[in-house]
């Protein structure tokens, strides 16, 4: 039992490493559909970066001064998201939108992979 308990660490940490790289690749398919200049994928990948951890920072903090994080921080990871796009790219918001929009079927991807991973390991661990 043990040692189910110590693999959980480092499959959070693979989890995260991937979806922060599919994140990466939707962001620079999505910069390249947006025509957004210097989209290089080293630029994607700081974008998936810094929004994830702004994403999990605001949820985070929305759950334990409101209790509603995951709804508020959700809202706000958004529109800081944008804003880091916007920045990084140095474009408007309309193709900072765009390029979010590919970072978002990009986490529903990498959400959908873990829920069918976590349904099998809890059935494995059932039989």
């Amino acid at each position: 039992m043990e040692v189910i308990g110590l693999m959980i660490l480092p499959v959070i940490i693979f989890c995260i490493i991937t979806a922060t790289a599919v994140s990466a690749f939707f962001i620079w398919i999505g910069s390249k559909f947006a025509g957004v200049p210097d989209s290089g994928f080293g630029r994607a990948f700081i974008a998936a970066i810094a929004s994830s951890i702004a994403v999990w920072t605001l949820t985070g903090a929305a759950t334990a001064l409101f209790g509603i994080g995951s709804v508020a921080g959700w809202f706000l990871g958004i529109l800081i998201t944008l804003g880091i796009l916007k920045w990084i790219y140095a474009t408007g918001w309309g193709k900072a939108f765009l390029i979010w929009i590919f970072t978002g079927i990009a986490h529903l991807i990498v959400g959908v992979i873990l829920v069918v991973l976590l349904v099998t390991g809890v059935l494995v661990m059932a039989l």
